[in-house]
């Protein structure tokens, strides 16, 4: 993934999730996190306009599309976490 983006490059921060079963829901995406530490990619996001209620998920690269899968490790957990309560106190400031 490339996080090298112009200055001038407006951010569109709306992605369509389509589950297996077909539904489809749109998410904003709040933060992508690259980790290091992890050796993973973390979405943060909240789900058709509810921005009361803040997710993240694994953020996989595929060949032809992304997919998102859940963290469930508690180390991931604990920092995804810290990463989620910046991103709320960023947006709470603007």
């Amino acid at each position: 993934m490339n996080n090298e983006l112009d200055e001038n490059y407006e951010f569109d921060n709306k992605l369509n999730v389509t589950f297996s079963n077909g539904q489809t829901v749109a998410i904003d995406v709040l933060d992508i996190i690259d980790s290091k530490a992890y050796n993973k990619s973390f979405i943060i996001y909240t789900v058709n306009e509810d921005d009361e209620n803040v997710f993240a998920s694994i953020l996989n690269e595929g060949t032809s599309a992304y997919s998102l899968d859940t963290i469930t490790n508690q180390d991931e957990i604990d920092f995804i976490n810290s990463e989620i309560n910046r991103v709320v106190t960023e947006l709470e400031e603007e």
